[in-house]
C-alpha cells in the first residue's frame, strides 16, 4: 500500500525526492457537494519509485510542495487537469507550471475529445483501472484500504502514458500544437475566473434583450462574489432560472420581489435591497455594447457550413471535431466577422489558423458577399 503522509518535515523530504526526478504525476481527491470551493481529501504523486499520498488535513506547510508546484523543470503529468488546479491553487497559493494533460495529449494524438484516465490507459497500454471509490467521502478519516488502492491507481500509469503520447504527438508533429493549445487554455482559464465572465455561465440567458443583459450581469457577478464569500455552490444562493425571472422583470420592487418564482423567501428577506439596489444600478448605468447580442438566426445556414469545415479538416486529421472548434466558438468567430472589428478570437489563432481558419473566414465573407 502507498505510504502517507502525513507531517510537514515529511512532506518537506518527499518534495525534495520528487523535484529531482523531473517528472511527476498528481492528481487529487477532493468533496465540492455544499461548497464554493473544492475541500482536499488527498494528493497523490508518482514518480520512479512508486506512488505516495499526501494527506493535507494534516498538513500545515505547503510551501514545499508550492515551490515543486511552480518549478518549471519538473513536468506535472495530469489527466483533465481543471479541478485539480484550483484544489491546489487553495492549498499552496500558486497554479502548477509546465503541465502535461494526458487527457488533452490524447485528443491531440487522436485517441477521442474527453477520453477519461480509464479509458486512456487501457487503449493505450492494455490495462483494466478498477475504478471502485468515485463517490468516496475523501474528507472521512480514517481513509480505507480501499479509498487508498483506488487513488493510488490514478497516477501509477501517468508516466507510460505520457511516454507515448509525446512519441505520437512527435511523430505526428503536433507536439508544438499541443504545447499551444495548453497555453491558450491556461489564459482562458484566468479569464474565466474573472467576475464577467460569471454572467457567461448562466443558462438560457441568449433570448434575453440588452437592458435585460446588463441586469442579469450585474446580478451574476453580486451572485459570484457572495457564493464566493459565504462558501456555498452558486445554485444554493440563487439558481440560473431565478437570476433570469429577476433580470426579465420590467418592475421590482420589496412587495413584489417575494413573487418572484424559485426566490427562496429566506433569501428574498436577507437579499431583498442589495438585489434591488442591483438591479436599479444596472438599468440606470443601461447595457454595455457586450450586451447587445448579434441576431445569428439569419446565418443558420453559414453557421451549418462553417460546422462541416470543423468536421471536414477534422476527419482529414483524425482529430475530434470539439478540439477544432466548438459552437460557441464558431458563433464568435462569425459575431467578429459581421461586427467588422477585425478581431480573430485567440482560439482561432495560432495552431489553429492554418489547419481551419482561413477556411472558417473564407466561407464566412463567401456568404457575406452573396
Amino acid at each position: 500500500m502507498p505510504s502517507l503522509i502525513s507531517s510537514d518535515a515529511t512532506l518537506a523530504a518527499a518534495c525534495e525526492r520528487w523535484s529531482a526526478g523531473g517528472v511527476i504525476g498528481v492528481d487529487t481527491e477532493f468533496v465540492r457537494e455544499r461548497t464554493y470551493h473544492p475541500r482536499p481529501g488527498l494528493i497523490q504523486v508518482a514518480d520512479g519509485a512508486g506512488v505516495e499520498m499526501v494527506d493535507p488535513l494534516e498538513i500545515a506547510d505547503f510551501e514545499p510542495l508550492a515551490r515543486l508546484l511552480a518549478d518549471p523543470s519538473v513536468v506535472k503529468l495530469m489527466h483533465a487537469c481543471g479541478e485539480d488546479l484550483e484544489v491546489f491553487e487553495l492549498l499552496t497559493g500558486v497554479t502548477p507550471r509546465r503541465i502535461f494533460d494526458t487527457q488533452l495529449a490524447g485528443a491531440f494524438a487522436g485517441y477521442g475529445f474527453s477520453l477519461g484516465y480509464s479509458g486512456l490507459v487501457e487503449v493505450l497500454l492494455d490495462v483494466v483501472v478498477e475504478k471502485g471509490e468515485t463517490r468516496s467521502d475523501w474528507l472521512r478519516r480514517p481513509l480505507s484500504p480501499s479509498q487508498l488502492h483506488y487513488a493510488a491507481l490514478d497516477v501509477l500509469y501517468l508516466a507510460p502514458v505520457y511516454a507515448r503520447l509525446s512519441q505520437e504527438l512527435a511523430a505526428l508533429g503536433r507536439a508544438t500544437w499541443f504545447a499551444e493549445e495548453l497555453g491558450h487554455r491556461q489564459r482562458m482559464r484566468a479569464a474565466d475566473r474573472q467576475l464577467d465572465a460569471a454572467y457567461l455561465r448562466v443558462r438560457r440567458r441568449e433570448a434575453l434583450p440588452p437592458a435585460h443583459h446588463a441586469v442579469l450581469r450585474a446580478l451574476s457577478q453580486w451572485r459570484e462574489t457572495e457564493a464566493m464569500a459565504r462558501d456555498i455552490p452558486r445554485r444554493h444562493l440563487l439558481t440560473d432560472e431565478v437570476l433570469i425571472a429577476l433580470a426579465s422583470s420590467s418592475t421590482l420592487d420589496a412587495a413584489s420581489l417575494t413573487g418572484v418564482r424559485g426566490l427562496p423567501p429566506r433569501v428574498g428577506a436577507h437579499y431583498g435591497p442589495v438585489l434591488l439596489d442591483q438591479i436599479a444600478t444596472a438599468r440606470a448605468q443601461g447595457p454595455a455594447d457586450a450586451d447587445t447580442p448579434v441576431n445569428l438566426r439569419p446565418h443558420a445556414s453559414t453557421m451549418k457550413r462553417l460546422k462541416e469545415i470543423v468536421r471536414q479538416e477534422a476527419d482529414a486529421r483524425k482529430l475530434p471535431p470539439e478540439l477544432l472548434a466548438n459552437r460557441r466558438g464558431l458563433e464568435a468567430l462569425l459575431v467578429g466577422v459581421l461586427r467588422d472589428d477585425g478581431d480573430v478570437p485567440e482560439e482561432f489563432r495560432g495552431w489553429r489558423f492554418d489547419v481551419v481558419t482561413n477556411s472558417l473566414l473564407e466561407c464566412i465573407h463567401a456568404a457575406n458577399r452573396a
